[in-house]
C-alpha cells in the first residue's frame, strides 16, 4: 500500500515514491501468499470487521492494487493512492472508482463514507495526526475505521531470531518507518483525532518461501532508505537461507468508530 509522507522537505517522500513505482503491488504479493493457522489472508482477516449492510460506501485510503477491494466486492469502493504504478496495476483489475491523492486532502465531502480502511499504510503518514484529521472528517457519525498495521508480536523464537539478522544485515534496530505511531500511543493518537478505539488485535501470518525467488521478494519489500545496494544484498541473503520453511509475519487490526461530537483535529497546513 503505497501512502508516502507528503511534505516535499521529508526524503522519505521521493523514497516511496520511488519504491512504489520500481515494484507496484509488491506488499499486496507478499500478504497476499501468507495465511494464518486457519488458511486467511490478512485482508480477509482485515475485512471480518467490515460492516456488511448493504450499500456500505467505503474508502481505500492508500488502495495500492486494491486487494481489499477484490477481497470485499459487495462494497462500494473508493480508491485513492499516491502512486501511478499501484493505481495503473489496480485498474486493470478493479471496475471502481480510483483515485490519485494523498491522505493529508481527501477530495471528498464531510460524512462521505461508512468505512475507511487503511491497510499497511498508517506508519507512512507525516504528519499523520492530519490523516486521522481527515479520516474523522470524511467519515460519517455512524461510520467505522479498520486500520491494519504492523506488529511485533505473536512470533516464534526461530522468527525473532531470523528477523534480528535480517535488520542486523541492514545495520537496522527495527523496520523503518516514517512515524512510530504503529508502535505507541496508537489509541491516544486515534482518541485525538475523535476516534473511539473498538478492539485492537494481533496475529501472526505465515509467509511461505518455496524458492529463492519468493526469498528475494520478501526481503525487496522491506523499506531500507538510505540503505547501500550492499547492505541490501546482505538481507537478501539472509532470506534465501530460509527458502524450505516459512516466515511469520505479524499483524496488529485496530478498528475504531467515531466520537459523535468530538473536537476537529489538526488540519494540514
Amino acid at each position: 500500500m503505497t501512502s508516502p509522507a507528503s511534505s516535499a522537505a521529508n526524503p522519505w517522500t521521493s523514497y516511496l515514491d520511488r519504491f512504489h513505482e520500481d515494484r507496484p503491488g509488491i506488499t499486496e504479493d507478499i500478504l497476499s501468499d501468507a495465511c494464518d493457522v486457519n488458511g486467511t489472508n490478512p485482508y480477509a482477516w482485515l475485512l471480518a470487521v467490515a460492516p456488511r449492510s448493504p450499500g456500505v460506501v467505503a474508502l481505500d485510503l492508500a488502495c495500492g492494487t486494491g486487494p481489499l477491494q477484490t477481497t470485499a466486492p459487495h462494497l462500494r469502493w473508493v480508491g485513492v493512492d499516491r502512486s501511478p504504478g499501484e493505481l495503473a496495476r489496480a485498474a486493470k483489475v478493479l471496475p471502481r472508482v480510483l483515485l490519485r491523492g494523498d491522505g493529508q486532502r481527501q477530495p471528498f465531502r464531510d460524512a462521505s463514507f461508512d468505512l475507511v480502511a487503511c491497510s499497511m499504510a498508517l506508519m507512512l503518514f507525516d504528519p499523520v495526526d492530519v490523516v486521522l484529521a481527515e479520516i474523522h472528517r470524511v467519515l460519517r457519525d455512524d461510520g467505522t475505521v479498520i486500520l491494519l498495521l504492523p506488529g511485533s508480536l505473536p512470533l516464534s523464537t526461530r522468527d525473532r531470531i531470523r528477523y534480528v539478522r535480517l535488520l542486523a544485515a541492514l545495520r537496522e534496530v527495527r523496520p523503518a518507518y516514517p512515524n512510530s505511531v504503529h508502535l505507541g500511543r496508537l489509541h491516544a493518537r486515534l482518541e485525538r483525532a475523535g476516534l473511539a478505539v473498538v478492539s485492537d488485535e494481533r496475529r501472526c501470518f505465515r509467509y511461505p518461501i518455496r524458492d529463492e525467488r519468493l526469498a528475494e521478494r520478501f526481503a525487496e519489500s522491506l523499506y531500507v532508505p538510505g540503505r547501500s545496494p550492499e547492505r541490501i544484498e546482505g538481507a537478501v541473503r539472509a532470506a534465501r537461507g530460509w527458502v524450505g520453511s516459512t516466515i511469520g509475519i505479524p499483524l496488529r487490526r485496530v478498528v475504531c468508530d467515531k466520537l459523535i461530537g468530538s473536537a476537529r483535529a489538526p488540519t494540514a497546513r
